[in-house]
């Protein structure tokens, strides 16, 4: 991951106003060691910083903010761009001279060839802002799934934008007063509820939309919503479509001038992954586990098998109670927005970071996706009960009305 920072304005802003960019940089320097970098415009309606982990063109010609060469355009890009390659080809064709191999400059191309258009194009996660130095506009955008996160802070014609909301605050710039909504989802869900953070003056652009900044003013997109298939398909046609669908995505995800490994758990969807990677050819493969040798439910033994089949290069970390408690402290440290789950992540993450991973595959999301956890048996039931919910306030105002009588 990387991290990017940066301020809008409608009016021009001289050095002292922005003072609190590097502190924003600073903030963030945890998601991008490899290389940091700032721009400020030439008529001073815009600064960018970016954080940088060299995933792609680990060359100095990936660096960011990356700006097109006759200076119109400045990007700031956290994420990665899986069909780069294949939007490349075409610009090429049309007479683009590339001066990397950088999946970010394929944005600024295809951003200057396609206009703002060019993000529906895009497969992959990401989070960006691009500056148009010549009509004073800003485009940021996310991707369809929110997978990379992106902040906002607006006041007084003035934008700031960041990966996570502590830049945000580190600016010194953004009153810290608590969102009851925020909290109240929290506290409901275990987690924070897009748009809302746990501040008032902080929210998240929305996943799947763009954001377009003009003259001190900001206007939201979406561009992107989820298509279902007009007539239903058979079982045996939602799995042959569904493998392929899988083969095709982690075939991508390998796309990295870095080595590339995968979280191994034990269980069916890290399992899957394993298994999905030495089909799209992946051979010399290494895998990550952590294992709770003290807890009865330990799925060490099934990581250790699945390895052994699949023949990876498999690496553990065995964590006792007082190993535990020891990382929980950076746990809450490295957590932007509260969270209730993420530990065993942080954990399992750390562990490859240490063995020097820079990118690894987990199978987060599939029990979401596929409907693996057992309380989702609950959803028809609880559905039912939260029909009947509704009429618990009428029926109190009903009774009380009674009582007062």
């Amino acid at each position: 991951m990387c991290g990017i920072v940066g301020v809008l304005s409608a009016t021009p802003m001289g050095i002292p106003s922005l003072a609190g960019l590097p502190l924003m940089l600073g903030a963030l320097r945890h998601r991008g060691p490899d290389d940091a970098g700032t721009f400020r415009s030439v008529g001073g309606h815009a600064a960018l910083a970016h954080a940088r982990l060299s995933i792609l063109d680990l060359s100095p010609a990936g660096h960011q903010p990356m700006s097109t060469a006759d200076g119109r355009l400045t990007v700031v890009f956290n994420g990665e761009i899986y069909n780069f390659r294949e939007l490349r080809e075409p610009l090429a064709a049309r007479g683009v001279i590339f001066q990397s191999n950088s999946d970010t400059e394929v944005i600024l191309r295809a951003y200057e060839a396609y206009g703002a258009q060019c993000v529906t194009m895009l497969r992959g996660m990401f989070a960006f802002v691009l500056w148009d130095e010549l009509e004073r506009t800003c485009l940021l955008a996310r991707d369809p799934f929110g997978i990379k996160p992106l902040y906002l802070a607006e006041s007084d014609g003035r934008l700031m934008f960041a990966s996570e909301v502590r830049a945000l605050l580190a600016s010194g710039l953004v009153a810290r007063e608590l969102d009851p909504q925020g909290v109240h989802g929290y506290f409901r869900t275990g987690s924070v509820p897009e748009p809302h953070t746990l501040l008032k003056s902080i929210r998240s652009l929305p996943a799947g939309h763009t954001a377009t900044w003009r003259a001190g003013r900001l206007a939201t997109q979406r561009y992107w919503t989820l298509k279902f298939l007009p007539q239903p398909i058979t079982s045996e046609t939602a799995v042959v479509s569904t493998r392929a669908a899988l083969l095709n995505s982690v075939e991508h995800h390998f796309i990295s001038d870095v080595p590339v490994g995968v979280f191994l758990s034990g269980g069916i969807d890290s399992t899957a992954l394993v298994g999905l990677s030495r089909v799209v050819g992946r051979s010399d493969l290494h895998t990550y586990s952590i294992t709770f040798p003290d807890a009865p439910n330990d799925e060490g033994a099934l990581a250790r098998r699945t390895a052994a089949h699949f023949g990876t290069r498999h690496h553990e970390w065995a964590l006792d109670a007082t190993t535990g408690m020891s990382l929980f402290r950076d746990f809450l440290t490295a957590m932007d927005q509260p969270s209730i789950d993420g530990l065993n992540t942080f954990t399992v993450s750390k562990f490859a970071r240490d063995q020097g991973m820079k990118v690894v595959l987990s199978g987060l999301g599939g029990d979401e996706l596929f409907g693996g956890y057992k309380s989702f048996r609950e959803v028809p039931r609880l559905a039912a009960w939260h029909r009947w919910a509704a009429w618990a306030g009428p029926v109190r105002r009903g009774a009380a009305a009674l009582l007062q009588q």
